[in-house]
């Protein structure tokens, strides 16, 4: 071991979904990653230069420790440790060859304190019972979330993230400020890059506590599946009993979204039925989901339509109502509709992006290229939903910018982008040479063989 490899040792860093320990060892959320010892440690030397270059005199220095190395072994190791990177959530790309020069990571390395990678840490402490202004925090989140309105979910983060500062311990807080971060990237409103650290210490927080193990688990799903694009992995791991675990809980609604994203409305239906009620807004809008995935139009505005009667102000299903009456050909219904939402009167609401959606598939195309125009004037780093914009895009015959938008939104894992692959409309837009690309890259990204 060299003396820099033994300099390592205790340290702890993340990049993406990964942790990684200075002896080489990776996890994949609480999944270790089989590694060989030279992969290990050029991991290990690559982390430490936190996207800097990784020459190869210090590559033979800090893997193998001395320069009797030939030009093979040096390609068959990083060989094998890109193509294990290439295979998880963060795709191809991760580590870059500079010719002549050596080797870059090529994502955002964040050191953690060891603390924070120990799922034994607060094991003792339980939920914890908080105080009555943590309460107050907490129950504020609650109003502001249950609003069912996109926009107001920063908001209600806020008031979970106060929470949790007075009270870290405390498991229905923690699993709630989790769900809340999953469903802003559900939404397209947060970059998975920026996600992945924090959810995943939350998550581990959140195991260590031994409280809310089913409601855990729930989240744990969702996250590997919809956040780092493992829905094989989920399957793989939970399908054989969390849904049954689950039923009649709202906790099995990261299954039914699991089950949406890899096409599998029908099911998502059967697992839900039991839990819709007249007079309970829980479930109504992925249950519309589901019908609209199976282009039962009809169907999914019933369900929508029942919800606005348990309560009209929700934005979410009036958005998704807009949406699906522009997609089943009720082009003046779904103006309407889009109108009483009040998003079209924000012109620098994060969610035009469905706004243009709406615009173009009732053949407002003007207006929707208008609204295109000016979000892709914002530049790729302030723009949301980006999945959203490339269809809308493609609905308006700009092919140019759905294949920038569409290949960026598999490049930053956008959290829409697994549930728009299903988007029945999609059969509608023609033949476009961008929409092919994208199906065939979520196919490679977004690992669903079943």
């Amino acid at each position: 071991m060299s003396a820099s490899q033994t300099n390592t040792i205790g340290c702890f860093w993340s990049f993406g979904p990964y942790t990684l320990d200075g002896e080489g060892y990776l996890w994949l959320g609480p999944s270790p990653i089989h590694l060989a010892p030279l992969q290990r440690r050029l991991l290990v030397a690559l982390v430490r230069q936190r996207g800097q270059l990784l020459s190869r005199e210090l590559l033979l220095q800090d893997v193998w420790g001395h320069d009797h190395v030939s030009e093979v072994s040096i390609s068959r190791t990083v060989h094998g440790l890109r193509r294990t990177l290439s295979a998880g959530p963060l795709g191809p790309g991760v580590i870059r060859t500079i010719y002549g020069g050596g080797y870059r990571l090529e994502v955002p390395v964040h050191p953690m304190d060891p603390e924070q990678n120990d799922t034994r840490a607060g094991a003792e402490g339980g939920a914890g019972f908080p105080t009555a202004q943590t309460l107050g925090a907490y129950v504020e989140g609650l109003v502001w979330v249950r609003q069912r309105d996109p926009r107001h979910l920063g908001r209600a983060e806020g008031f979970l993230r106060r929470c949790m500062t007075m009270a870290p311990e405390f498991t229905p807080a923690l699993l709630q400020l989790g769900a809340t971060q999953l469903a802003q990237y559900h939404w397209g409103l947060l970059p998975a890059e920026s996600l992945e650290p924090g959810l995943e210490r939350l998550l581990k927080q959140a195991e260590a506590s031994g409280q809310m193990a089913a409601e855990v688990m729930a989240l744990r799903v969702e996250v590997l599946s919809l956040l780092h694009w493992q829905p094989d992995l989920a399957e793989a791991r939970f399908a054989s009993w969390l849904p049954g675990q689950l039923a009649n809980s709202k906790a099995s609604h990261g299954w039914v979204r699991h089950l949406l994203a890899t096409g599998r409305a029908a099911e998502a239906i059967h697992l839900l039925k039991p839990q819709l009620a007249p007079d309970c807004p829980e479930g109504w809008l992925l249950a519309a989901m589901a019908w609209w995935m199976q282009a039962e139009h009809g169907k999914a505005i019933s369900c929508l339509q029942k919800q606005l009667q348990i309560d009209g102000h929700l934005m979410a299903p009036q958005l998704f109502l807009a949406l699906v009456l522009a997609d089943g050909a009720h082009p003046a219904e779904a103006l309407r509709q889009l109108e009483a939402s009040t998003l079209p009167a924000d012109p620098q609401d994060g969610l035009q992006a469905l706004t243009a959606l709406v615009l173009a598939l009732c053949g407002q195309r003007a207006q929707a290229k208008a609204l295109l125009k000016t979000a892709l004037g914002q530049g790729n780093a302030e723009l949301t939903m980006t999945s959203a914009w490339g269809v809308t895009a493609v609905a308006v015959g700009e092919e140019e910018a759905a294949s920038a938008l569409l290949e960026r939104a598999l490049q930053i894992r956008c959290g829409l982008a697994p549930f728009l692959q299903h988007f029945p409309g999609l059969q509608r837009l023609g033949d476009s040479a961008a929409l092919g690309r994208f199906r065939a890259g979520m196919t490679n990204r977004f690992r669903c063989t079943f």
